[in-house]
């Protein structure tokens, strides 16, 4: 890890942004990284397709907080379409950038937003699945 992915994360786990449940969302989900064991739960409040709110609560790890964290700054006032392009390399844009095996839990918080916005749309898809494989794939190449 880079300086500042390390201070990304320090900062982040004294200071984590919107880490509260929300009572207004419009939409919820509620994953656990049986990886790493974060339990992590996402609340989002749209409106006309665009995220105005996001939280998150449960018991994230450290990489998870700090990268849930940025992804509140990251997607707040977006289109829900312009989110679901997101993935890993938007974390790394932002400085946070971790080696393979952690990467699951650098984008945990955005895969169950994401997850959020299927169930939201009642498209019957999950993100889930497709990380694992990448990772795992990253993992065996190291």
């Amino acid at each position: 890890m880079s300086e500042i992915s390390d201070s990304i994360i320090t900062e982040y786990n004294k200071n984590p942004v919107n880490f509260y449940e929300m009572k207004d969302f419009s939409v919820s989900r509620h994953e656990w990284n049986f990886i790493c064991w974060d339990d992590i739960t996402v609340y989002l409040k749209i409106k006309d397709n665009i995220i105005e709110k996001f939280s998150f609560s449960w018991s994230p790890g450290q990489v998870s907080t700090a990268s849930c964290s940025l992804l509140a700054e990251m997607i707040e006032g977006k289109s829900i379409d312009e989110v679901m392009t997101r993935w890993y390399d938007t974390f790394v844009e932002q400085g946070l950038e971790v080696l393979p095996r952690r990467r699951r839990a650098v984008v945990i918080g955005l895969l169950w937003v994401r997850n959020a916005i299927h169930q939201r749309r009642k498209d019957k898809k999950s993100d889930s699945d497709e990380i694992l494989v990448e990772e795992f794939e990253d993992i065996l190449e190291d």
